[in-house]
């Protein structure tokens, strides 16, 4: 598993994240803590587009060429220097195997069927239809 810098910026109210290495893959907490969590999820989802699309992941800097780029990103970003504050944190990434496996798992013959039917009406196939759902992301009912 390979990890990604990533530049926790204070900006006020909430933690700015960036990643040097990877352009466009940003987001932002309440707390460090939060940020980080979020950080995790970003760089997890921006690197599984990435793969998606074909697009080549480029190789993790080490933690002083990082800090060189977040330097350079922030600045132009149109942002100045980095505040005072910020701090450079290791990320670890997603493992991107994206090699097909078979898999033996265990359910009731209801649930099977439902997966089924719920496949079918998509025009799915089983193994279709179980990765797309591995994509849902639940959210708490308000």
């Amino acid at each position: 598993m390979a990890v990604y810098y990533a530049g926790f910026i204070p900006t006020g109210d909430v933690y700015a994240v960036l990643f040097p290495d990877l352009p466009g893959c940003n987001t932002e907490g309440g707390t460090m803590e939060g940020a980080f969590a979020m950080a995790m999820e970003a760089v997890s989802g921006h690197m599984e587009a990435m793969a998606d699309d074909g697009d080549a992941i480029p190789a993790p800097s080490s933690k002083d060429e990082a800090l060189k780029k977040l330097r350079e990103q922030y600045a132009e970003l149109g942002f100045g220097a980095l505040p005072e504050g910020t701090e450079l944190h290791p990320v670890p990434s997603p493992n991107l195997d994206m090699r097909t496996r078979q898999v033996a798992i265990s359910l009731s013959q209801y649930k099977l069927d439902m997966i089924d039917r719920k496949a079918k009406l998509a025009g799915m196939t089983r193994s279709g239809f179980l990765t797309a759902a591995s994509a849902f992301e639940a959210h708490p009912r308000v």
